[in-house]
């Protein structure tokens, strides 16, 4: 009955996951590694990771356990009450820290999602309209989906279509009070990024331009003392407002929502709705994440960081040597998009990469389109040079193998990527 009710998308998506839980490849059961995040234990078999997005390796630091366990010990697991009736000091401390690392007014929140919704309700106004990309993470667009509810305008931009943007706002600005960009800095999927010189142009060109960006992925890998992909293009403007994760590249939990003045900020903590109704994050992760953030301070920062693009470099260029098939292989981020094009060979790929020891993340509509789909690498310090390159060889060995059977068309996959990668040239 209930099956009954989904929508044809809804169906879809059920019906693929319910398919890769069968085979092993999604909604995985696997015993804790006690020391190390570098593998996943799966069916009794060590399966090299390739699937978190830790990118920098820090959660278990020493130095941060050991600030999490000082945090439980002083302050207790929680204390159940909302930041609209009590901040403690450790949480104003964390946030003194990020200030100094983005520059900027920041608040700290329990994670992304929730912060969309204690963001946009408030910098969005009535008589606004919103743009979002075809491919801006998935909590952004549910937030959209909730002030539509309250009669906000919204539609969709084909992915990193600059020159339709211009012309989305010229025409919407005519009609609403400001026009709203709703996009990821680092896309969680296919690894390409947000083109900031061209949304520059345009915050400065249209005044009734805003922009508002999801850095979850693109934190502490780039940009000094790690402030990410965004802030490390853009630094700053008066008209963008962004969020970002403090639990992928940066190590912890929580998130951190980066506002252009002080104003904004008092204004979403006294009214942004989960920080009225949710208790805080708890005690351990913001003591954790002050570590981290003192970290973040350091010259430590850019030692993991070129480590990191040590192995990204390492990593395109034998994509390259050994024609894997993979969207935006330029790109300089620590996402990976390898392309099988279509939904068996993406399963049969995975299969027979996990007998070779390593797990990757599953990927297919609407995450990509289903002629994109494939496997996300995630690149990270949990991984050596021999690791990556123990990798590739495996996915080269493994995509021969399908070829021979039919499954699989390489020519058909590079195809599709160059028609992919042409049209955002042509925008």
């Amino acid at each position: 009955m209930l099956m009954k009710n989904l929508p044809k998308e809804s169906k879809y998506i059920n019906d693929l996951f319910n398919e890769a839980k069968n085979r092993g490849l999604m909604f995985l059961e696997s015993p804790k590694d006690e020391t190390t995040n570098s593998n996943i234990f799966f069916k009794g078999k060590k399966l090299k990771n390739f699937i978190t997005n830790s990118y920098l390796a820090l959660e278990n630091d020493i130095r941060v356990k050991q600030a999490a366990i000082e945090g439980i010990e002083r302050y207790g697991l929680f204390t159940s009450v909302s930041r609209t009736y009590v901040s403690f000091d450790h949480y104003l401390e964390l946030e003194d820290k990020l200030e100094t690392i983005y520059g900027l007014p920041t608040f700290v929140i329990n994670n992304v999602s929730l912060g969309h919704f204690a963001y946009l309700p408030m910098i969005i106004g009535e008589n606004d309209a919103i743009i979002t990309d075809q491919f801006v993470h998935k909590s952004v667009r549910v937030a959209v989906q909730y002030l539509n509810g309250g009669g906000i305008y919204s539609e969709v931009l084909r992915h990193n279509q600059m020159s339709e943007l211009e012309g989305k706002i010229k025409i919407l600005g005519e009609k609403y009070d400001k026009v709203w960009y709703l996009t990821d800095s680092v896309f969680s999927m296919q690894g390409d990024v947000a083109p900031f010189d061209d949304l520059k142009t345009m915050l400065n060109t249209y005044e009734k331009f805003n922009l508002y960006i999801d850095d979850a992925h693109g934190m502490s890998w780039i940009g000094e003392n790690g402030k990410g992909y965004c802030f490390h293009h853009l630094p700053y403007h008066e008209k963008m407002y962004v969020i970002s994760s403090l639990n992928k590249g940066f190590g912890g939990t929580n998130a951190a929502m980066i506002f252009p003045n002080q104003k904004t900020k008092d204004l979403i903590h006294t009214l942004g709705l989960p920080i009225i109704f949710s208790s805080p994050t708890m005690h351990a992760g913001i003591t954790a994440a002050s570590k981290l953030a003192d970290i973040h301070l350091s010259v430590e920062i850019y030692e993991r960081q070129a480590m990191l693009n040590e192995r990204l470099q390492f990593f395109k260029q034998r994509i390259k040597e050994l024609q894997i098939p993979m969207l935006y292989p330029n790109a300089q981020t620590p996402i990976g998009f390898i392309v099988l094009g279509n939904v068996e060979a993406m399963a049969q790929f995975g299969e027979k990469m996990q007998e070779k020891g390593f797990i990757m993340s599953i990927a297919s509509f609407p995450s990509v389109p289903l002629k994109h789909s494939g496997f996300r690498v995630s690149i990270s310090l949990h991984q050596t040079i021999q690791d990556i390159n123990n990798l590739v060889e495996s996915a080269a060995e493994t995509m021969f193998e399908l070829e021979k059977t039919g499954v699989f068309n390489r020519e058909f996959a590079f195809r599709n990527i160059w028609q992919t990668e042409r049209k955002q040239v042509n925008s």
